[in-house]
């Protein structure tokens, strides 16, 4: 059973159940107080009978045309005694008369059903002296209410049958409506499931302000970011495969030479062993640097932590400076912060930072940090050969080299700065870069975050 097919028959049986529990309410609202009416109507023809002084005596209702003037049509008058016998009686309708006379010392009503119709009976007892020596009772066939009662139910049961057709009719219109968004959503998904190629949602479907509105928005949404991590995967795998293949070929060629030469030329033997050695340094560095840049793009949130930044800063100066034999300014303000960070990520952003610094510039670099508003800025500034303002906007991009015979030498991959970028962006900062040619280069990394004063 289809959903829309569900939906049509839950709202019909509940819009039924709404219209028949009110109908029913009215079909005895309605009797109820048509009966109040009536009842009042026999109770006023009570009183007046009862003014009659003749009435209140039993001698004289032995007298045949003692209620002849109170007679009307569908009408039922009788004197019962106090020895439950009637005395008098004048009736109009034959089903009247078959009620039981039943003597009562109080004020009474009550109907009935009868083949006919309802019948409606009113007694009232009857005072000599402020002694009880009879019962007047009243009756009537509501005939005219029947018929109006007949005509009730019917106009009811009609309009019960016109809403649930009205609701089944109308429900399968508006479902049209409401399941339009949620079946092109399912070809949709389909097709991409057929075609293998993704599709998105019609912009008219993913404007409207509904949750069926922001379900086909979210879709969407989805469909642009496995768009965009296709893109990546594709764009790495052609990088990777594109960067792997040049030292791959360095060594085949070494060791087709060292299989043609090398076992009878001791300086091929040498040039070709110092080669592969050197192509093989690169080729794990390269694949080293490649499961960086994917466990960078794979991770959606850091692990963030509580860390101290001046420590962590200094020894990774430190550590470098010891490593490389290279002076590194630190330069930091009096009062430390700690910051929520992913300790791990953002050593390796500065690493990578500084690593470049160290492979082109041989002068002292500076690293220095500093509170702004609402986020820590932390900088590296070398005196090395700088990057043309032409390549600037490209360095973070994969495997882009500034100079790639020089990147060659120093063993850079041109992944660094791409993964310092996503460590970046994956704490919500930036990263820029500015540089003059022949003067040097300045990175800045900018972290918004809440900070703790030391």
């Amino acid at each position: 059973m289809s959903l829309k097919f569900r939906l049509i028959m839950l709202t019909s049986i509940w819009l039924i159940l709404i219209v028949a529990f009110f109908n029913i309410f009215i079909y005895f609202f309605f009797v109820r107080m048509s009966m109040l009416s009536e009842s009042r109507v026999l109770w006023n023809k009570a009183q007046i009978i009862l003014r009659n002084p003749d009435v209140h005596l039993p001698d004289y209702w032995s007298n045949k045309k003692l209620l002849n003037e109170f007679s009307e049509p569908n009408t039922l008058i009788r004197l019962i005694g106090s020895d439950r016998i009637v005395h008098n009686q004048i009736a109009t309708n034959d089903d009247l008369v078959q009620h039981p006379a039943v003597y009562r010392t109080s004020y009474h009503w009550e109907s009935e059903r009868s083949s006919a119709g309802r019948l409606l009976y009113v007694q009232v007892p009857i005072y000599d002296d402020d002694k009880q020596v009879g019962q007047l009772e009243i009756g009537r066939a509501l005939n005219v209410l029947n018929d109006y009662i007949t005509v009730l139910a019917t106009a009811l049961t009609l309009t019960s049958v016109g809403i649930l057709l009205f609701s089944v009719v109308g429900g399968l219109i508006y479902s049209r409506f409401i399941f339009r968004p949620i079946h092109e959503l399912a070809n949709t998904m389909q097709e991409i499931q057929h075609k293998g190629a993704f599709a998105k949602l019609n912009p008219d479907l993913t404007r409207k302000n509904d949750e069926l509105g922001r379900l086909g928005y979210t879709f969407n949404e989805m469909i642009d970011r496995l768009q965009e991590n296709d893109k990546l995967q594709k764009q790495f795998v052609a990088d990777a495969s594109h960067e792997l293949r040049t030292p791959l070929t360095v060594i085949e060629s070494y060791v087709s030479l060292l299989g043609r030469w090398g076992w009878s030329d001791a300086a091929i033997r040498k040039e070709a062993l110092e080669a592969i050695s050197s192509e093989t340094a690169r080729l794990k560095s390269l694949t080293g640097s490649l499961l960086q840049l994917a466990q960078a793009h794979k991770e959606d949130k850091p692990e963030k932590q509580p860390t101290r930044l001046t420590p962590l800063l200094t020894s990774i100066s430190r550590h470098l400076s010891v490593t490389f034999r290279r002076h590194i300014e630190l330069s930091e303000p009096s009062e430390d912060v700690v910051l929520r960070i992913d300790p791990e990520q953002i050593r390796q952003l500065v690493i990578i930072l500084l690593d470049n610094a160290i492979k082109y510039s041989s002068d002292d670099i500076a690293l220095e940090w500093y509170r702004a508003q609402h986020s820590v800025v932390i900088r590296v500034i070398d005196k090395g050969i700088g990057i043309a303002e032409d390549e600037l906007p490209h360095i973070f991009e994969r495997f882009y080299r500034v100079d790639k015979a020089r990147s060659r030498q120093t063993g850079g991959s041109g992944l660094g700065l791409s993964i310092a970028k996503r460590i970046a962006e994956l704490h919500g900062g930036t990263i820029q870069a500015e540089s003059v040619k022949g003067q040097g280069t300045q990175l800045t990394v900018t972290l918004p975050t809440e900070i703790e004063l030391m």
